[in-house]
């Protein structure tokens, strides 16, 4: 078991939030620097590559949809508007594809931190893991 009860209750708040500005924590107006600082350090804490609390994946996914409708600035826009339509809100309406996403996050620059980012932390761990001693081959 390597995540905590913090984890399952940020990924479970993540899962049930729908306002995307909710679900990273900034205020509607809130500026692309905000934006990309709160999605490194969500994005951090649910990778599925450093916690292994079930449906992370899934909260990870959600971050990474919520900061690229946030950054693209139409996109953005027809949001703000989708949300104060009476007809209420659907992520439905802003589902995009991974690739999708990957173009909106690499132009923001958040796709490469989050990358270096995992591959540190798993650099890390191999290192720092106790590895098991194996026999050499041909001992008797």
């Amino acid at each position: 078991m390597n995540y905590t009860e913090d984890n399952v209750a940020n990924i479970e708040r993540i899962l049930e939030t729908k306002n995307f500005y909710e679900i990273l924590q900034v205020p509607n107006d809130a500026t692309d620097d905000q934006i990309k600082s709160a999605h490194k350090k969500l994005a951090l804490q649910v990778h599925p590559d450093k916690n292994n609390a079930p449906r992370a994946k899934d909260a990870f996914v959600v971050v990474r949809k919520a900061t690229a409708v946030l950054l693209d600035k139409n996109m953005r826009k027809e949001y703000n508007e989708y949300l104060q339509s009476p007809r209420g809100f659907c992520h439905d309406k802003f589902d995009l594809s991974d690739d999708a996403i990957d173009t909106i996050l690499v132009t923001a620059g958040i796709a490469s931190i989050v990358g270096i980012a995992a591959g540190l932390i798993a650099l890390y761990d191999w290192f720092t893991k106790p590895k098991k001693q194996e026999e050499p081959k041909y001992a008797k």
